[in-house]
């Protein structure tokens, strides 16, 4: 069993105070610094750095009727561009199997009749926004199967989540549909950038057709002989999706950037969602990865952008922030973990819908730009808040225990003084003549 933090203080100080009270009141106000330490900070400039916003158009904010649709993009533009925003991540093909754009593989969703890719791009340069597709790559309905999936069902595989919307990786019809998408948006688009998102596993794979096929072919295997070598076989298949939709766009232009919308921690996303990110990075299989380190508090969030830096190349890394969490202040407090504390070169706020007429967000975002963070986050009130019950509650048991030491030694007393009476009525019983009285029977 570890320590308990404020005891093992309380000892350390108590050796050299002398005083079990002092020393604990010592530990509690030494804890009450500590957590108003973790909410200090300060104002200085920032380096230059990128901020980018990912874009779906899937939710009831967005109208169905194109002219309201075409008013609503321009507002979100105006008011991104004006806080700094320099590039927009465009959801082209979202996790239920449509697309946002004029497609010869998949549907356009029923909501809308229009190539929304081609406003988005024209919108996007006249804002000054450099536009980043971005495609989802092996989910198909996540949850369950969409309709292209339920019309392909040995494409899908069965995972320890339970979840059954996902695809084979080393399904070759799936994967060469993939590229066929990715390669017309390039091909056909005015666009910066392409990036991958939901290019992983939803958890551990139990069955895959396709991969067991081939898994067996390589190795003599089958999945049930060696489950962990093979989830680390279909960690490789998901790799070498990157790798193939790399070798088909960098041909298309060497000014088109690649990406991939990952999870936070590496050693985490390659053993649980089978995501081996650090590798397509050092592989060069990407440009840089977009990590989702989503998290309200400042400490969570801090411990996913240190174990980023530790397990990959920090030039590498945009860190996405979780806007639709967080108020100003807490995203200015983020924001300059990222690119001040840690000297990386970008943030990704998810998402538009969150900072669409947000004037709290925007404000802090267009001062983080110009070098400007918040010292203070309204959490850590409440941080200094529980140093301050943390310290009443320590007294609190100190005083308990003090009255009930008390009311223990006047109990022993009490019982001290009946005993002594026994002795003495026993003694005048037995010795009446010696205390000059009568025996009496």
């Amino acid at each position: 069993m570890r320590p308990d933090p404020v005891q093992l203080m309380s000892t350390r100080l108590l050796w050299r105070s002398g005083s079990t009270k002092t020393a604990s009141f010592q530990a509690g106000l030494l804890l009450l610094v500590l957590l108003m330490g973790e909410v200090q900070t300060c104002r200085s400039d920032a380096g230059s750095f990128v901020a980018e916003v990912w874009l779906g158009m899937y939710s009831d904010m967005w109208s169905s009727d194109r002219q309201t649709w075409s008013h609503q993009v321009d507002e979100l533009f105006t008011s991104l561009r004006e806080a700094g925003i320099d590039t927009i991540y465009f959801m082209v093909k979202d996790p239920w199997g449509y697309v946002y754009y004029e497609s010869k593989y998949a549907p356009l969703p029923p909501k809308y009749n229009w190539d929304l890719l081609k406003e988005v791009v024209a919108k996007a340069r006249a804002h000054n926004l450099k536009i980043h597709p971005y495609v989802n790559a092996l989910a198909e309905g996540e949850s369950q199967p969409d309709f292209y999936l339920c019309d392909h069902p040995d494409m899908a595989i069965i995972s320890a989540s339970g979840e059954g919307g996902w695809v084979d990786p080393s399904n070759t019809e799936y994967v060469d549909r993939l590229l066929s998408i990715v390669e017309e948006i390039a091909t056909n688009y005015d666009i910066d950038g392409i990036q991958l998102d939901r290019i992983r596993m939803p958890g551990r794979v139990i069955r895959a057709k396709a991969s067991e096929e081939l898994y067996k072919q390589l190795t003599g295997l089958s999945p049930e002989d060696d489950d962990n070598r093979w989830q680390g076989f279909i960690r490789d298949q998901v790799t070498q999706v990157v790798a193939r939709v790399s070798e088909r766009i960098r041909p298309i232009s060497e000014d088109l950037t690649f990406s991939a919308a990952v999870f936070p921690s590496p050693s985490s996303a390659r053993a649980n969602q089978l995501q081996d990110w650090s590798k397509w990075v050092e592989e060069g299989y990407v440009d840089y990865v977009c990590t989702m380190a989503y998290a309200e508090g400042i400490l969570t969030f801090k411990s996913y952008v240190d174990e980023e830096m530790k397990g990959s190349i920090p030039s590498k890394l945009h860190v996405g922030i979780a806007a639709y969490l967080l108020r100003g202040t807490d995203l200015s407090l983020q924001m300059k973990y990222v690119v001040l504390d840690s000297g990386l070169p970008g943030v990704v706020f998810f998402n538009g819908d969150a900072l669409a007429s947000n004037e709290d967000l925007l404000s802090a975002i267009a001062k983080g730009k110009e070098g400007q963070f918040e010292e203070k986050s309204p959490s850590g009130f409440l941080l200094m808040g529980a140093g301050v019950l943390a310290v009443a509650g320590i007294l609190a048991v100190l005083a308990l225990a003090r009255m009930r030491r008390k009311s223990t030694n006047k109990i022993a007393a009490a019982v001290a003084i009946r005993r002594h009476a026994r002795v003495d009525r026993c003694i005048f019983r037995r010795f009446p003549q010696q205390f000059g009285m009568q025996h009496r029977c």
